[in-house]
């Protein structure tokens, strides 16, 4: 049986990881005020800062936006904010607006067949569901906000496992997850075949993976727990596109 490695996410995406509250642009002094400003604006007053130097792997960065026009820290109420876009190219990662939903995008986005959603999982061990997004849930998994997502809750028995019939057409799935306690999960195709095995640090960040198919038709999930927690989420789950 063949075992694939989990991809390592770059030093790039660790750091980007950790720049939880930024801005996406800087023009000038801010006072804002949003006529009949909704949901979550809300009017603030900040100040451009000058006076804070921004150094990466120890050497002193000018920040620009997409334009190469130079931006600055703001600072408000003591903490500082950085301009999503201007450290987003500094560490070599994607950023993209999503005006429909609101949200910031960062590094590759996923494309192809949307597994949770498109396929219904025709088997679940005990304490295993999946949620589709037309059930109009969300969670929040390793700060991310999911509204499709397979769930597992571990209580007695380590063992779990969900699988999926995916007809034989895909080649490649990526997929990210993450558990708040030590795990391997490993991921199956027909006859048991191993396509990956992932060694899971409980409340480590999420991880992202890509792994082979190889026109598999069956595809399970396998998760046993072996360290103290309860839960194990996979989500951001796509197939390669069918050609």
């Amino acid at each position: 049986m063949k075992k694939v490695k989990a991809e390592k996410i770059t030093m790039k995406k660790k750091t980007l990881a950790l720049i939880l509250t930024l801005c996406m642009a800087v023009s000038a002094v801010v006072s804002v005020t949003v006529a009949g400003a909704a949901g979550g604006l809300q009017e603030i007053k900040a100040y451009l800062n000058s006076d804070i130097t921004l150094k990466l792997d120890g050497e002193a960065q000018v920040l620009t936006d997409a334009n190469g026009v130079r931006t600055y820290p703001i600072t408000y109420d003591s903490t500082t904010y950085l301009p999503v876009r201007s450290i987003a190219g500094l560490l070599g990662v994607d950023v993209g607006w999503d005006q429909a939903t609101q949200s910031v995008l960062l590094g590759k986005q996923p494309s192809g067949i949307d597994l949770i959603d498109t396929y219904k999982a025709y088997y679940f061990s005990r304490d295993v569901g999946q949620v589709q997004s037309a059930e109009k849930r969300t969670e929040d998994i390793s700060g991310v906000s999911c509204d499709h997502w397979i769930w597992v809750y571990f209580n007695g028995p380590t063992d779990r496992s969900v699988s999926f019939n995916i007809q034989g057409k895909h080649d490649t799935l990526t997929f990210s997850y993450y558990a708040d306690c030590d795990t391997t999960l490993t991921v199956l195709g027909d006859n048991d075949t191993v396509l990956g095995e992932f060694s899971i640090t409980g409340a480590k960040v999420a991880q992202t993976v890509t792994i082979p198919l190889f026109k598999t038709n069956e595809l399970k999930f396998h998760m046993v727990r072996t360290g103290n927690g309860n839960n194990l989420r996979i989500f951001d789950a796509y197939l390669d596109a069918e050609e």
